[in-house]
């Protein structure tokens, strides 16, 4: 997952400029369990034994756990990255829905990871290959994270702004260590220094 690679690059850049993990405790994400339960829905619905099970309810079951998490990241507008997480999967959303509540994955993407045209049709996937047929084709699953990189999968527009937000949001939150000793130096000593 693209998402993976954003995150951590946003972890590692926010410790780099002097950032604490502990800060994202103090974030103050409203609505989580909406946002969190609609991923580990979604987790679920694409894993056995739901997914061979969930049948023609898959693409409304897919659209609804989205729009759950959708509304709980423009709950969250205010926090650093969110506009920019909440486009991504706005645009994501729209495709989906336009193509029967499924992603449209260009042919030669997923040929590029699987070796072949098809993405298997035994358990319900969120993509589905489209040709140039797709309704807003260009918005879906265009790019691939190629073997043998780790995670390797098809990711859209949309998934590159959400990792991005992500990635901001991270280094945002995490915080930074001032490079100015000034700044850092309480008012009070510095009006009895000044005087």
């Amino acid at each position: 997952m693209l998402l993976l690679y954003f995150l951590l690059a946003g972890v590692v850049i926010g410790l780099a400029r002097g950032g604490h993990l502990s800060n994202l405790g103090e974030a103050g994400f409203r609505w989580w369990p909406v946002a969190l339960g609609g991923l580990a829905f979604q987790a679920l619905l694409f894993a056995e034994p739901l997914g061979s099970r969930v049948g023609d309810a898959g693409p409304l079951l897919y659209v609804v756990s989205t729009l759950a998490v959708l509304a709980a990241l423009l709950r969250n507008l205010t926090l650093p990255g969110f506009a920019l997480i909440a486009m991504g999967a706005s645009l994501n959303l729209l495709a989906i829905v336009a193509n029967g509540g499924q992603m449209p994955a260009d042919p030669a993407a997923v040929m590029a990871l699987l070796g072949q045209a098809s993405i298997p049709a035994d358990i319900f996937s969120n993509s589905v290959v489209a040709g140039s047929g797709a309704a807003f084709a260009f918005l879906g699953d265009t790019m691939v994270l190629p073997r043998p990189i780790p995670f390797a999968n098809v990711f859209s527009m949309g998934d590159v702004l959400i990792g991005m937000g992500g990635a901001y949001f991270l280094i945002r939150t995490m915080g930074y260590r001032s490079r100015d000793p000034v700044t850092s130096t309480p008012r009070e000593h510095r009006v009895t220094a000044g005087g």
